[in-house]
């Protein structure tokens, strides 16, 4: 069995360059998962370089390396908490980070022990 080692793999068209990390953790462009309760911490992630928690049941991802514009797919969710009902997260878009809101079924701001997202896109 033969070993390829690259740093960089390219379409015939010297296009869409893609690293054997991105390959690795599923090519989605940014990726994390995180707690939200009590002192905010990053269980794992990829090309994010943090998560602030800005208010109750309001976090801001931001990404290592931002997007080209603001039309990427965000595909999110936050964890049921138990007595409270299912959340609703909503997002606002930049090129260079994402801002949750969290949203009980009681129609409050409330904070999720886990969130995570993945991020699709140029």
């Amino acid at each position: 069995m033969s070993t390829l080692k690259t740093s960089n793999i390219q379409d015939t068209s010297g296009n869409n360059n893609s690293t054997p990390e991105e390959i690795n953790q599923g090519r989605a462009k940014a990726w994390v998962s995180f707690n939200g309760t009590g002192t905010l911490s990053i269980n794992d992630s990829f090309n994010v370089s943090s998560v602030t928690d800005t208010a109750v049941g309001q976090y801001t991802v931001n990404y290592t390396n931002a997007f080209a514009n603001t039309s990427y797919a965000v595909i999110h969710g936050a964890i049921y908490a138990a007595g409270s009902g299912f959340y609703h997260s909503y997002y606002n878009l930049t090129a260079s980070s994402v801002t949750f809101l969290i949203i009980s079924s009681s129609a409050s701001y409330t904070d999720s022990s886990h969130v995570s997202a993945a991020f699709f896109g140029d």
